[in-house]
């Protein structure tokens, strides 16, 4: 059910993580689709979708923990139930999506406003989480310099990011390991893999085992390791060394994986064959948070 009403972001309740402010860079972080509400927009208030995010978001926030103030508001996103009006219809034209969207600006608003204390910050989402994130700099950034300097980075993982989408936020892409004030996304498939809904036209990527933008090969020994969790619980399962090489698609801007031939992977039933979109934190894990505190560094060191 959508409702008139936004979301109060100065209750805590309605916050997944609201930290005790310990470290000079805050995360704000938005989980991906986990409610399958029948309603077609997560209620925030049902316990059962609560755990799901608080799951979810422990597979990837931990990338970010070790170097920020972690902040992830509970938010009303589409559902697994949301059915499409037309064939023709984008995702972020439903009334769905638009709440969600809707509350995370809000929540973010709150945090600059309340939160923040004008410590510089990182954008981190992935997939639906990513989605909003989008709709939120193309809003926010665009006519902001004082809120874009700023900004660290933004881990935009997931879901296409386009050249519009950076020219209206006012951002670049990132181009290498270290640059600030840019965004870093990708979308990750074995090299045959086709049918991806979330790679689209004009799809920014960047390997996040050599931190390039062209198709320069990154083999599996560049990967720092693997880490996977139980999406349903958060539970902790195994960490590889090693386990997948890297290549961008220059075609299609995929970033492609293989992954160990006798590895069985649950792609989730929204996928088809060879798309690894569940897994775009964990393939790149340990790559990932070593880039999260390179970029950190690197942001200090120029201010």
């Amino acid at each position: 059910m959508l409702e008139n009403a936004g979301v109060d972001y100065s209750d805590p309740q309605n916050w997944l993580y609201f930290p005790e402010i310990a470290k000079p860079v805050d995360i704000f972080y938005v989980y991906p689709t986990v409610s399958s509400h029948e309603s077609g927009s997560m209620p925030i208030a049902d316990e059962g979708d609560r755990a799901l995010a608080r799951a979810f978001s422990t597979t990837e926030a931990s990338v970010y923990e070790p170097y920020g103030n972690v902040f992830t508001p509970y938010y009303r996103q589409m559902t697994t139930r949301v059915k499409m009006e037309d064939e023709d219809q984008f995702i972020t034209d439903t009334k769905a999506f638009k709440q969600g969207a809707r509350d995370i600006q809000d929540a973010f608003e709150y945090y600059l406003e309340h939160l923040n204390a004008g410590r510089p910050f990182i954008l981190a989402g992935h997939s639906q989480g990513t989605m909003t994130l989008i709709e939120l700099i193309k809003n926010r950034f665009g006519d902001d310099e004082e809120l874009r300097s700023r900004l660290i980075a933004a881990y935009l993982i997931g879901y296409t990011v386009t050249d519009d989408d950076l020219q209206k936020a006012g951002l670049t892409a990132a181009k290498g390991a270290f640059d600030t004030g840019v965004v870093i996304t990708y979308n990750t498939q074995s090299p045959s893999a086709v049918g991806s809904f979330v790679l689209m036209e004009g799809a920014n990527c960047i390997n996040p085992l050599n931190w390039t933008t062209d198709s320069t090969y990154a083999p599996a020994s560049e990967n720092l390791g693997a880490r996977f969790y139980n999406f349903e619980t958060g539970e902790f399962l195994r960490e590889v060394i090693h386990y997948a090489d890297a290549r961008i698609d220059m075609k299609t801007g995929a970033l492609t994986a293989t992954i160990p031939a006798d590895e069985k992977l649950d792609l989730g039933p929204y996928f088809p064959d060879g798309v690894y979109h569940m897994f775009d934190y964990a393939f790149w894990y340990r790559n990932l948070q070593q880039n999260v505190g390179d970029r950190i560094n690197a942001y200090l060191l120029k201010t």
